[in-house]
């Protein structure tokens, strides 16, 4: 039985990742190969482009990812879809910053990757060493492509491409790729477009599920229904696809007009909601140099779409017995916490869904991803009822046998207001309760369930709901 599999080409602008996948395509798809008229005007590839080829017990279905600097968000959306991913640089240049950002992605994604360092017929042996160097260097500095093969071609001169095609074969031979066909149906929509006679055609990767023809599907954000009349796999009639699949399906009940990049095709028992507020559980690039604060905007990367949205980091912490949700002043490289995302527009999202976060206003000279995340919540900012910590710190006076916290309040007026208040002692782990007041001068007598001593320091936290 023939395994579909989808393989992703990255790599830096001019690098020849569009020349590789030509010499590996036998079948051309939709947009593939630039065949858009945006890509022959501007000469670049500016969409995700998809062909096919045969390996082995393999259909191969190959997806070219943009290079350009101002393209990544297309890149992010060809990563969900992809199993193996080629990253082609160039052997006299060597990687630049979009090699990066790209080599990046895959890792956060954890996409088993190839580095294919093309265009050796026109650098020399020097250049070739260095840029192999270089790139082993780069992995050795990742999460989970350590040891990725690196391999030597030229694209236009057919230079190592047989060896490519036995390092792809052997390396999918020993992956497990397993693909979730039992879930809800869901496939990104990538293309749209009408063809006389038959209608409204669509194309995607199928992500989860299966589908058939004669099945009712969803449209969602447009909650429009839709009938599957035909489905083909590499220009082939099939009755039905699922998981992994690369497909083009007719269907009636959407005109190709209203459809767009963002639109999701989905059975009608699907998980999938359309939002326009995101919780998730994020992790900032120890490689990223700027801290990420309250209310700053930034791209979110959700599936095949790019949205505007503005952060809200917290962290969740235990005060006095209950689970808070706390603000953070910022979040730097390295560190994890959540945050909660007010996006511009919406988006079709799960929960469990992978998440990217992004700075495309940044110079493009820079790196530009900021980190990853997991979507675990859809509430808005206002339901997470998040506070600040209001801290002041105090100290204990004993007299005659009376304790007191003297500090934390400058009058008799301030210190009544804190009656009741929980304090802590934090070098010895000591917890109390502010009982009264004590004088005009804003003393506090307390109660402590361990041994104090005069001068120890005293914390009161309060917290007050964040904005």
């Amino acid at each position: 039985m023939v395994k579909n599999i989808n393989i992703g080409i990255f790599g830096h602008i001019d690098h020849g990742k569009t020349t590789l996948a030509k010499v590996l395509t036998e079948v051309p798809s939709t947009s593939s190969l630039d065949r858009l008229p945006e890509s022959k005007r501007r000469g670049i590839t500016i969409d995700l482009g998809f062909s096919f080829f045969k390996l082995g017990g393999y259909l191969i279905t190959l997806v070219d990812a943009p290079g350009h600097a101002d393209l990544i968000r297309a890149v992010v959306g060809a990563a969900e879809i992809i199993d193996l991913a080629l990253l082609v640089i160039d052997a006299k240049e060597g990687p630049k910053t979009q090699t990066g950002e790209h080599l990046l992605i895959l890792d956060y994604f954890n996409i088993p990757t190839i580095v294919v360092i093309n265009k050796i017929d026109v650098a020399s042996q020097e250049e070739i060493k260095r840029t192999e160097e270089f790139m082993r260097a780069i992995l050795n500095s990742t999460e989970n492509l350590k040891g990725s093969k690196i391999l030597k071609i030229s694209a236009k001169e057919g230079i190592g491409i047989e060896e490519l095609k036995d390092t792809i074969r052997e390396m999918l031979d020993s992956m497990e790729i397993i693909r979730n066909t039992e879930d809800f149906f869901k496939m990104p929509i990538d293309h749209a477009f009408p063809i006389k006679g038959i209608g409204t055609v669509i194309t995607g990767t199928v992500l989860k599920g299966k589908v058939k023809v004669g099945d009712e599907l969803k449209v969602l954000p447009l909650n429009s229904t839709v009938k599957v009349k035909s489905i083909q796999r590499c220009k082939e009639d099939v009755g039905e696809a699922s998981a992994g699949d690369r497909i083009g399906m007719a269907v009636q009940g959407v005109d190709p007009k209203e459809l767009f990049r963002g639109c999701v095709l989905t059975s009608l028992d699907t998980k999938l909601k359309v939002v326009d507020s995101i919780v998730a559980k994020i992790r900032i690039s120890p490689l990223f140099k700027y801290p990420l604060k309250p209310r700053i905007r930034v791209h979110l990367n959700i599936g095949m779409l790019v949205i505007p949205a503005r952060i809200i980091p917290f962290k969740r912490m235990e005060i006095d017995g209950n689970m808070e949700n706390i603000i953070l002043r910022e979040v730097k490289g390295g560190e994890e916490c959540y945050c909660a995302f007010q996006l511009e527009e919406k988006t079709v999202a799960e929960i469990g869904e992978d998440i990217l976060i992004t700075r495309l206003d940044l110079p493009p000279t820079t790196l530009r991803i900021c980190g990853k995340g997991e979507i675990v919540d859809f509430k808005r900012v206002e339901e997470l009822n998040i506070k600040r910590v209001i801290s002041k710190v105090g100290w204990i006076k004993i007299d005659k046998n009376r304790i007191l916290v003297v500090g934390l309040a400058n009058s008799k007026e301030e210190a009544e207001k804190l009656i009741g208040s929980n304090v802590v002692v934090p070098e010895k782990n000591i917890k109390g309760r502010i009982k009264g007041t004590f004088g005009t001068k804003g003393y506090l007598v307390a109660e402590f369930d361990g041994e104090v001593d005069n001068r120890d320091e005293v914390l009161l936290r309060r917290l007050i709901r964040w904005r």
